[in-house]
């Protein structure tokens, strides 16, 4: 029987714990600077989606946030003082004189000063009302007594006089404006929801740029970042440790390669695109990276929806081509502090041309003898090695050729073959 009281009696001490907290949530949004607040917080959050406008927004934001907490404090220390300070009780009965009102259930009783009320709010059935001291007070407002003690009236009785009262003591101390606020909130909520949707939805406004980059934008580490030691097999191993590449990859533009006379590779980018061994359009990949803004490569995916592959930009060739090219031999004789590589696909050059030879994947050269002077073009996968900035330089092109092509050509007499050690 006593455990039974005990748990009623817990569970009337939690029921009335949580009415607390939902009457001090009404006094704590029922109020209009707290309104004016969330309207400042909700158009900078607006503007931060759709403009950017970082330095100017998120100070401000910063500030509302920092407001909203000191006041949530408020409202958990508030919430706790009342808790502490008031009995779980329901009063049956009041009455008033002398500007005080005096609460009663059973032999229990309590003074309340109007002028000591902060706050208090109605509805059908019960009146809430709080004190500077932390109490809480319940008054049910029902017609629940048949004969009310002398000296008291019960809610049905004094409700209206009760009300005037209260009115009197200070209409500031109700939620007198909890419609219009409450209506305010939710207004300014859905209007911001709305305008904060519509800036993600793709090309109209900066969020939406953010999630695009969130949802197609890789990073990973360069690890392999020297071209001498690592060739562009090792680029690609450090890319598809993130993402896995198709085995067939061929240029959407075109490939530039910056890297130091040690080989240390400080810059390049070329956007792909990726079939299927079917030759069915994959994806598209914006490979870029910066060594000066980060050790990272970006992958920024799904830029292109549609492609054909054009196997005269094939990509692998110039991975192929890469591994056996001379780079390192070649830059040796500029002594520049800084080399590039270019890569456009297939090209065609004039034998006018200076510095222009057939290349294999076994290092062998082709070099066009003199008689060949003016008298043919040479065509191939150009891997242009150059200095950056040194128009006074002449580029080396090396024409790539897969191993049939490159037989073939050896056949000619007007090229000199030689191997390069």
């Amino acid at each position: 029987m006593r455990k039974g009281i005990k748990c009623s009696q817990l569970r009337t001490e939690k029921i009335f714990r949580k009415r607390i907290r939902k009457e001090m949530f009404y006094r704590f949004f029922c109020r209009g600077p707290v309104l004016l607040l969330g309207g400042i917080t909700w158009f900078h959050i607006f503007s931060l989606c759709r403009y950017g406008r970082i330095k100017k927004n998120v100070p401000v934001l910063l500030v509302c946030f920092a407001v909203f907490l000191l006041l949530l404090l408020r409202f958990l220390l508030a919430c706790r003082k009342y808790q502490k300070n008031s009995l779980p009780f329901t009063y049956k009965e009041f009455s008033i004189e002398n500007e005080k009102l005096t609460v009663q259930i059973n032999d229990y009783q309590r003074e309340i000063p109007f002028s000591g009320l902060v706050y208090y709010r109605w509805n059908r059935e019960r009146c809430f009302l709080a004190d500077r001291s932390g109490g809480f007070f319940i008054i049910e407002l029902e017609d629940t007594a048949k004969d009310s003690s002398p000296g008291f009236m019960n809610g049905g009785e004094g409700r209206e006089f009760l009300k005037l009262k209260l009115s009197a003591a200070g209409a500031g101390k109700n939620c007198f404006l909890k419609t219009p606020i409450l209506s305010g909130w939710i207004a300014i909520s859905l209007l911001g929801t709305t305008l904060v949707v519509r800036s993600a939805v793709p090309y109209n406004g900066k969020l939406s740029w953010f999630l695009q980059e969130i949802k197609n934008t890789k990073r990973t580490e360069l690890v392999h970042d020297n071209l001498f030691e690592d060739k562009l097999s090792g680029v690609l191993e450090d890319i598809e440790k993130k993402i896995e590449m198709p085995e067939r990859l061929c240029l959407a533009t075109g490939f530039s390669l910056h890297f130091r006379q040690d080989g240390t590779i400080l810059s390049f980018d070329t956007m792909l695109k990726g079939f299927d061994e079917d030759g069915n359009y994959v994806g598209s990949y914006l490979i870029s990276y910066n060594r000066n803004k980060s050790d990272d490569i970006r992958i920024d995916l799904h830029g292109i929806t549609d492609g054909i592959y054009e196997e005269e930009k094939d990509f692998t060739m110039l991975v192929a081509g890469m591994e056996v090219a001379p780079v390192k031999e070649t830059v040796g004789k500029w002594r520049e502090e800084e080399y590039g590589i270019l890569y456009y696909g297939w090209r065609e050059f004039s034998s006018y041309e200076k510095n222009v030879v057939y290349l294999s994947e076994k290092r062998e050269i082709l070099e066009p003898a003199d008689i060949l002077w003016g008298k043919r073009s040479l065509s191939g996968y150009s891997i242009s090695v150059y200095c950056p900035g040194k128009e006074d330089i002449t580029p080396y092109r090396y024409l790539f050729l897969p191993k049939e092509d490159f037989d073939r050509m050896k056949n000619f007499t007007d090229f000199r073959y030689f191997i390069w050690d």
